[in-house]
Parts: C-alpha cells; sequence; structure tokens
C-alpha cells in the first residue's frame, strides 16, 4: 500500500471514529482533522477522568504563531517508574508545507520532530514553571483565540486532576509565563521561536473578508476554565464557524 493510500486509509478510520485525537500523530491530514481534539487534550482528560491518579503525570503545550505558518507542540509524559519524563517536539513551519516530495508527498507537513529525555531535576523544574505561570489555576476569563493570533494553551494530567490554560499574545499572563524557558532548553528541533511582533501589531481577531488566507484556513478557538468551547471531535468543527469576538474576550487581557 502506497503511502498516500495509507493516509487516505487513516484519513477514514480517523472520521468514523469521530476525529478524536490520540495525542500527536505524523500524518499531517490526519494532524489537521484531529487539530481541535488535540488542542483540548480529549485524550488526556479521557485518560485522567478514567484512571485518576493512575494516569500518570503528562502535559501538552502548543505555541500557535500563526496556525497557517508556525506551530509547536510539546507533549511530556512523565516516568513514574523511572523518574523524569520524556518530551517530543515538533514544529511545523509554512516553510515545510511548501517543500514537496513526490516519493513523499505527506513527508514535509510532519515538520521537525525531536524527543529528549528530561531527568528527574529537569521535569521537577518543568512543572513548578507551569506551577509559577498559573498553568494549574482555572483560567480567568473566556478568550476567543484567531488562529493567526498568537498564544500558549498548556494542558495535561497533573496528580490525577486535569487542567487547561490559555497565554494570548500580548497580555500579562504571555509575559508572565515562566515554561518557556525549561522547553527551550529542551527543544531538540533545531526551530528557533519565531520573532515576536511589536504588541500594537499582533492580531487579536481573524481579519474581515473570509475564512482563507494565502496559507490555509482561518478559525478561532474559544476557550474558558473548562477548555475549549464546543465541539471537538466531530469532522465539521475543524473550521469553526465565523463570531465577532465578545466584549473583552478578543484582547486576551488579565
Amino acid at each position: 500500500m502506497s503511502g498516500i493510500a495509507r493516509g487516505i486509509l487513516l484519513v477514514a478510520v480517523l472520521a468514523a471514529a469521530g476525529c478524536a485525537s490520540p495525542g500527536a500523530v505524523d500524518n499531517p491530514v490526519a494532524r489537521k482533522l484531529t487539530w481541535l481534539s488535540y488542542l483540548a487534550g480529549d485524550d488526556l482528560r479521557d485518560a485522567c477522568r478514567t484512571r485518576g491518579t493512575g494516569a500518570g503525570d503528562r502535559f501538552r503545550l502548543v505555541f500557535n504563531a500563526d496556525y497557517n505558518r508556525h506551530v509547536r507542540t510539546y507533549d511530556v509524559i512523565g516516568d513514574a517508574e523511572n523518574g523524569g519524563a520524556v518530551l517530543e517536539a515538533r514544529v511545523i513551519q509554512a516553510t515545510d508545507i511548501a517543500r514537496v516530495d513526490l516519493n513523499d508527498p505527506l513527508g514535509p507537513g510532519r515538520g521537525a520532530v525531536a524527543t529528549t529525555r528530561l531527568t528527574p531535576h529537569q521535569f521537577a523544574s518543568f512543572v513548578l514553571s507551569l506551577h509559577d505561570s498559573g498553568a494549574f489555576d482555572p483560567l480567568p476569563q473566556r478568550l476567543l483565540l484567531p488562529s493567526n493570533g498568537i498564544y500558549w494553551l498548556v494542558q495535561g494530567c497533573h496528580a490525577g486532576n486535569w487542567f487547561f490554560n490559555a497565554y494570548p499574545y500580548p497580555s500579562d499572563r504571555f509575559a508572565d509565563v515562566r515554561f518557556g524557558g525549561p522547553l527551550g532548553a529542551a527543544d531538540a528541533t533545531g526551530v528557533p521561536f519565531p520573532a515576536l511582533p511589536p504588541p500594537h501589531a499582533a492580531p487579536r481577531r481573524l481579519p474581515d473578508g473570509g475564512a482563507l488566507d494565502d496559507a490555509g484556513p482561518l478559525f478561532s478557538v474559544e476557550v474558558d476554565a473548562d477548555g475549549i468551547v464546543g465541539p471537538t471531535r466531530p469532522f465539521g468543527a475543524l473550521i469553526a464557524a465565523l463570531r465577532p469576538p465578545a466584549a473583552g474576550a478578543a484582547d486576551g487581557g488579565r
């Protein structure tokens, strides 16, 4: 079976399953179909709910710097038996999507991937950085995050409890993030973070005039203390209906 045929088969299976994310996936088509479920941490929330403390500590951090141009994901899995954790970093850029290899047409969409082993001390420092960033506290307000904007989404299963938080740029919350340093030190992809635009130039809402730009689809993700608002598993939820932001939702202030 060719790579394309395998990709089509995987997409069909995921669609039949309601497009729930199993976690990080290499197939770029499957990743797009399950993106909202991945962002929502449906797999981590389900494990936390059914297994409690037996699920172990697992964290997911996503840095969105325009979904169609630069996205970084970090999945961190604690090792309760040996201590420490395993961190999988993944970076998808528009330049990756633009490259096409006829022998592996889906290859560029996988982006740069690197796995790093965190020592018990490194893992403890990382968890502390989440705590110091307020990741385990409830999100203080509902936010509407545009796909062309810049933000961190952080969630996972910690001590048997699921948590979710968001840090839009520009905001005090984004400026107070403490986990960027530990992640950057452990990120072995070799791909630098993009430069941030001046606060006044950072997108705070989708542009007027449509649901597409020259690089791909545009959509918004609405989040509150309970996670992503609305369905995250059905196929149709990938491109959310465009809605005007609620008062105070678009500025991401604390």
